[in-house]
Parts: C-alpha cells; sequence; structure tokens
C-alpha cells in the first residue's frame, strides 16, 4: 500500500532529522558538558517518543493522525525546551536554528495530522516533503556543532 510506505517513511524523517536547540532563558550559559547532557537528553527523550507511537503500524490514515498527533506534543516540548537553553557562546546560533527547526516540525507534523485526518493522502505526501526539507535544513547546524566537539546526541542524525 502507497500510503503505508508515507507513514513509514515521515517515521524515518522524524527519527533522522538533525534537529535540537535555541538560545533562550535568563541566568549564565550552561557548560559544555551540562550542555550536551541536556540536549541528549532532550534527543533521547524525544527519540523514545517517537518510536514508540509506532508510526510505520499505522493501519490507515485516520489511525495514523491519532498516533502523530502524539509526536506533535512531544515534538513541540523539545522545541520548547531546547528553546530554553542557555548554550556555551559558540553553540548559541546554531543550537537557535535546531531550536527553530523543531518548532517548524511540529508545525508541519500539525499539518500531517490534519490531512491524514481527513484522508488526504496527497497533502500528507506533501506535508512528508515539507519534513524532509527541514530536516536537511537543520543538518548544517548539527554538523557545526560536530565540528565545534559538541555531542548533541540523536540530533546528529
Amino acid at each position: 500500500m502507497a500510503g503505508r510506505k508515507v507513514w513509514a517513511f515521515a517515521a524515518v524523517v522524524l527519527l533522522l532529522a538533525g534537529c535540537g536547540g535555541g538560545g533562550g532563558g535568563g541566568g549564565g550559559r550552561l557548560s559544555k558538558a551540562e550542555y550536551q547532557r541536556k540536549m541528549q537528553a532532550e534527543a533521547q527523550r524525544l527519540t523514545s517518543a517517537l518510536q514508540s507511537a509506532n508510526l510505520a503500524t499505522a493501519t490507515s490514515l485516520k489511525d495514523f493522525a491519532a498516533k502523530i498527533g502524539s509526536v506533535k506534543a512531544d515534538i513541540q516540548k523539545a522545541a520548547d525546551a531546547v528553546d530554553a537553553l542557555n548554550p556555551p557562546e559558540d553553540a548559541d546560533a546554531d543550537t537557535q536554528r535546531i531550536a527553530d527547526t523543531l518548532h517548524r516540525f511540529a508545525a508541519i507534523v500539525g499539518q500531517i495530522e490534519d490531512a491524514a485526518a481527513k484522508g488526504n493522502l496527497a497533502s500528507v505526501r506533501r506535508f512528508v516533503a515539507q519534513l524532509q526539507n527541514e530536516g536537511r535544513a537543520a543538518q548544517p547546524a548539527v554538523q557545526d556543532l560536530k565540528q565545534k566537539g559538541y555531542d548533541v546526541g540523536q540530533f546528529s542524525g
């Protein structure tokens, strides 16, 4: 079934898309170790939530809509958590790009949820393609962090 392939692809895109955090929050900047620990924990929490949603097992568009709805909330929580970090100065811009990407991911996942609930497979496919593009757009920030010696966990794809 073509729809099943789209759902599996959406799950893979969500799991592998390199995204991560922003430079908000008050107080002092996090140390490199604190920052890495928080980013890794957030990435692991998000990865676990995405895996437990088991999107690839959806048997219909309505089932897929229900499963992806919980994912949207998890992505938004991750985006907010990363956005609230006060990373080391050299990680600030990359972290913000990652947080912004996560916020866009949450919005696109909401569009996927709505399209799936309406049974609109063509729109689901279009939004999944947008999700894939967002994942690619975030990769330079993740790679830059990696080149600077940061280990941000699963956000690195």
